[in-house]
């Protein structure tokens, strides 16, 4: 048995911390174990020699019993056939044998130790037969991610929705053709369907989705091997819905052999168009009610390549909606869902769907950067999506329909930005105009007043106290004294381990735009973010900040630093403000201004001054006016631009007209 290997990625999770820390550490320690195996760009670590190092440093050591299971997996993993051992082990919690090319070692894939057997059945009985492959398959996708596609959960619950009808009824039959480890159709079964159709190339990922599929409870399951393009497993089925995210970086897909293939209906995909070849597989394999989900990149809307398809898609009434789904729903930049339909000859095509869900966050507009709220985006983009089924308008300002004939130009280009348009109203209400003018107004007359009265200090009156030798200490002497505790936060978990609860999780972007954290964890510590702690956002000092109220409670997520002063020493905004203005001031010892985006905060050279604690929560009350001003100063900003921009949009809408009151 060989020595078990870890990723960066790993050594991250088992730590607590962010991938960001793991490169520092190999930075900035040279005895931090060097690469076994692996490349250049994914390197592989020695387990043992992690675990030993992060031990001998006092860095906490997570490793649960489904890390042991993985340890002795990744022993006797083969790498040509990475999969092939987590099915084997799908076929242990099944309880059953596995298919003679799984279990024999000339197939390069070895057999199940006895012991590594008997730890997959003791994880099966703590966890669930379920629970625990999905557990042994997070960890299996942790160390494989370049290699396999995995359709982010987010999104794969929106094809989902918008596969099947509304009110509730699901399909009867659901087919992926480029299933990969079987989400979708895990999906897809959650949903109500009953019978689960998949194929994909690599004859062990199948496998695993098959056994993944089965261990959640889901019988009528039908997962083949192969080049579903060039070798169909299912090429008689006529399902209600098909649901994929297509292979991407396909150069050769096989239209050499496909020239005049019966399923090319639309038009004989070129050889830069895998996308569309995959589309018009989905539409071959539904049936005359179905309907076909695929995640596509943006480019497919608009290459010239793909235009006469495009043309044939829209003039027949098969493409019926394109969305734009949030920056960083996948791997790949920029994603949009392809709603299709078979066409119907006898029936005029109708409009075409698009809805730009950047558009979208809980009705409003997104700020940049922000995550998006997936449960909201879900219920929005489907509730339009069926209205606009049933005949209705799309009723939002985030989708529009779009007539074929408006399509059908030059380009055919089928981007929802280029479709979808923020309207003005052809009134205008000069009394909400007025309102909200007289209101900006009042916010700008009451900012002076908010910042607090300063007064000239002499330089004996900052001298430290006690008999220190300087008037400054750092972060890192703080925490060494106990006076100060810090960590870091970390990813999300996705899956429960024995009795972690599950518990809110503040996440970069909900901090930065001081919003309530969006997403959940399953944390088994009980470090959770209270009352005092201070808060520094992508290891900036300048973020911090004392945690509102709405964060207390919550996990902190990976990019967020937790300070955690202990009471009656060190006052939290006392804290907060000197750490934020110190780096300003030049105290800090790191370059005010800096390249590249920083991975730790440097407490061994950011200062705070020495005061009593009396004169810390003076400076504190300061600081606490001066964050109060600062808010309120955004909220004016907004507030005029606001104002500015529904005066510009009735200007150019032509709804009103200037007055010449004399100023130049």
């Amino acid at each position: 048995m060989s020595e078990p290997t870890i990723t960066a990625a790993e050594i991250a999770r088992i730590a607590g911390v962010g991938p960001a820390a793991v490169s520092n550490w190999r930075r900035r320690y040279p005895e931090f174990p060097i690469p076994v195996g692996g490349t250049a760009g994914s390197p592989l670590f020695s387990l043992s020699e992690v675990v030993d190092w992060l031990e001998g440093n006092g860095k906490a050591v997570r490793l649960t019993p489904a890390d042991e299971v993985w340890r002795a997996i990744e022993a006797v993993r083969d790498p040509g056939r990475p999969g092939a051992i987590l099915a084997v082990a799908g076929f242990r919690l099944l309880g059953e044998e596995p298919p003679e090319h799984l279990a024999d070692r000339r197939g390069g894939a070895p057999a199940l130790p006895a012991a590594l057997g008997a730890d997959i059945d003791g994880l099966g009985e703590r966890l669930g037969l379920a629970e625990a492959f999905e557990a042994l398959l997070i960890r299996w996708t942790e160390a494989h991610a370049r290699q396999v596609e995995v359709t982010p959960t987010p999104v794969a619950e929106l094809m989902c929705a918008l596969a099947h009808p509304a009110g509730g009824t699901a399909s009867a039959s659901v087919l992926d053709p480029a299933c990969g480890t079987g989400g979708l159709l895990l999906r897809s079964a959650e949903s109500g369907v009953s019978d689960l159709l998949g194929q994909d190339l690599d004859p062990d990922l199948a496998q695993i989705a098959a056994v993944r599929l089965r261990l959640h409870g889901h019988e009528h399951v039908s997962v083949r091997s192969g080049d579903s393009l060039v070798a169909d497993a299912h090429p008689t089925a006529r399902v209600r819905s098909v649901v994929c995210n297509p292979p991407s970086g396909q150069w050769d897909w096989g239209r050499a052999a496909l020239g005049y293939d019966a399923r090319w209906v639309y038009g004989v995909p070129p050889k830069a168009e895998p996308e569309l070849a995959w589309l018009q597989h989905a539409l071959a394999r539904l049936g005359e009610e179905g309907r076909a989900v695929l995640l596509m990149p943006a480019g497919v809307a608009t290459r010239p390549s793909g235009r006469r398809i495009r043309a044939e898609l829209v003039r027949r009434g098969a493409l019926r909606a394109v969305v734009a789904l949030p920056a960083g729903s996948s791997r790949t930049p920029g994603t949009h869902l392809w709603l299709a339909e078979p066409a119907r000859e006898a029936t005029p095509p109708g409009d075409v769907l698009f809805i730009d869900a950047e558009l979208f966050v809980g009705g409003g507009v997104e700020p940049v950067g922000a995550a998006p709220d997936w449960d909201a985006v879900r219920t929005a983009v489907a509730s339009v999506w069926h209205r606009f089924r049933a005949g209705g308008a799309p009723d939002a300002d985030f989708a529009s329909s779009v007539p074929v004939t408006t399509l059908l130009g030059v380009d055919v280009d089928v981007t929802p930005a280029r479709h979808v348009r923020a309207d003005v109203d052809d009134t205008v209400d000069l009394a909400r105009l007025e309102t909200d003018r007289a209101g900006w107004s009042r916010s700008l007359s009451g900012l002076p007043d908010a910042l607090p009265a300063v007064r000239p200090v002499s330089p004996s009156s900052t001298a430290p106290v006690g008999d220190g030798a300087s008037a400054f200490v750092s972060l890192d002497g703080l925490i060494r004294t106990g006076i100060l505790r810090m960590w870091r936060g970390s990813p999300a978990r996705e899956t429960t381990e024995g009795n972690a609860p599950r518990v809110p999780l503040l996440a970069l972007e909900d901090g930065l735009a001081r919003t309530e954290p969006g997403r959940h964890t399953y944390a088994a510590e009980t470090e959770l973010i209270r009352e005092g702690d201070v808060l520094v956002f992508s290891a900036a000092p300048e973020s911090a900040r004392p945690a509102d109220a709405r964060e207390y409670g919550a996990a902190a997520g990976q990019g967020v630093t937790v300070l955690r002063p202990e009471p009656g020493s060190l006052d939290p905004w006392f804290l907060a403000g000197s750490v934020a203005a110190g780096a300003g001031a030049g105290r800090s010892g790191v370059p005010t201004a800096t390249t590249g985006r920083r991975s730790r905060l440097d407490t061994e050279h950011l200062l705070l001054p020495v005061r009593s604690a009396e004169e810390q929560r003076r400076i504190g009350r300061g600081f606490r006016e001066i964050a109060r001003f600062d808010e309120a100063l955004t909220v004016a900003v907004e507030q005029g631009r606001r104002v500015a921009r529904r005066l510009m949009e009735a200007l150019a809408a032509g709804l009103v007209d200037t007055i010449d009151d004399g100023r130049a």
